[in-house]
C-alpha cells in the first residue's frame, strides 16, 4: 500500500567534509540519506579519521533533522570511478523499485572527483534524479600558504605524488538535436521581444534561420509575400520542436497568455548548447 508520503532523498559521498553533506541535508529536509564512504584498513591512522568524519556527518545530519530520518551507509572503494556509478545507480534504481513516491537529490559537491563524476552521470541517466552542488562560502583553512606551499614556500597543493593516470570508460551520451535547441533558442528570442510566438509565427522564424528539416519542406511565399504555412507544418512543428522542448522540461505553457515559455532548466540548456555570445 501506498502511504502518500513523499520520500526526500539525498545521496552524497563521505571523505574530509561536513558540512557540504549535512547542510544541503537540512536544505532539503531529507527524509532518507544515503552515505557513501571507504576505509581500507580501519584499524590505521588514516582509517580511523575516515571514520571519525563519517561519523560526525552521521551525527550532525541526526542533530539537524527536522523529522525521522534514515541514514544509510555504502562502504565502496570512492577512488574507483566504475565502483561509483555502479553504486549510485544501484541506490536510485533500488529508491525508483519502491510504491512510495520520492524524490532524489545527488550531491556531486562533496567526496573525491571519480565520485562526482559517477554521480553526475548517473544522474542523468535516470529520469527524475535531481543533481545538485554545493558552494563553499568560508573555508574553514585559514593557513593557506602553510597548507598548501611547501618548506621552500612554493605552492604544492594537498597531493604530492600521485599514481598513473587511469582512463575512465566511455558512455554515450549524446548531445541535443542542434536544430531543436536553435529553435528553442528562436522562441525565447520572440517572447523577450514580446512578438507573437503563434504556431506559424515561430514557424516562419524556423524557415528563415534555416533549421527547418522536414523533407520537401521547401520555403513556399504566399501572395502576400509571407511564407505559407501548411497543416503539415504546423504538425512537424509540434511533433519535431513543442513535443521534444515538453518533454525536456525546456518549456511550459502559460494558460492564461496562450504561450510557451522557457523553465530554468530551459534557460540553462541555452547557456550551454550552441552558445554564440554577442
Amino acid at each position: 500500500m501506498v502511504s502518500g508520503r513523499r520520500e526526500r532523498i539525498v545521496i552524497s559521498c563521505v571523505t574530509f567534509e561536513t558540512v557540504k553533506i549535512t547542510d544541503p541535508v537540512k536544505f532539503y529536509d531529507a527524509t532518507k540519506v544515503h552515505l557513501i564512504h571507504y576505509i581500507k584498513d580501519p584499524q590505521s591512522e588514516n582509517g580511523k579519521i575516515y571514520m571519525e568524519f563519517c561519523e560526525r556527518v552521521c551525527e550532525l545530519i541526526s542533530e539537524n533533522a527536522t523529522v525521522p530520518i534514515d541514514i544509510i551507509r555504502h562502504m565502496e572503494n570512492v577512488n574507483d570511478f566504475t565502483i561509483m556509478l555502479r553504486t549510485v545507480l544501484s541506490i536510485i534504481e533500488e529508491e525508483n523499485k519502491k510504491d512510495e513516491p520520492s524524490d532524489i537529490f545527488v550531491n556531486i559537491s562533496a567526496g573525491t572527483s571519480e565520485y562526482a563524476a559517477a554521480a553526475a552521470i548517473a544522474s542523468m541517466m535516470m529520469p527524475g534524479t535531481i543533481p545538485f552542488s554545493v558552494s563553499t562560502v568560508e573555508y574553514k583553512v585559514k593557513d593557506v600558504r602553510g597548507t598548501f606551499y611547501d618548506l621552500n614556500d612554493k605552492p604544492v597543493g594537498l597531493t604530492e605524488s600521485v599514481r598513473d593516470p587511469k582512463c575512465l570508460p566511455k558512455y554515450s551520451m549524446p548531445i541535443p538535436d542542434r536544430n531543436v535547441i536553435l529553435g528553442l533558442r528562436a522562441l525565447d528570442e520572440m517572447n523577450k521581444k514580446k512578438l507573437s510566438t503563434k504556431g506559424p509565427e515561430v514557424i516562419r522564424v524556423l524557415k528563415d534561420l534555416d533549421i527547418w528539416r522536414r523533407e520537401g519542406g521547401e520555403v513556399v511565399f504566399d501572395n502576400k509575400g509571407k511564407v505559407k504555412i501548411t497543416r503539415s507544418d504546423s504538425v512537424y512543428y509540434f511533433r519535431d520542436f513543442v513535443e521534444k522542448w515538453i518533454s525536456n522540461g525546456w518549456v511550459y505553457r502559460d494558460e492564461f497568455k496562450k504561450r510557451y515559455f522557457l523553465t530554468d532548466e530551459g534557460k540553462i540548456v541555452l547557456d550551454t548548447f550552441y552558445y554564440s555570445p554577442k
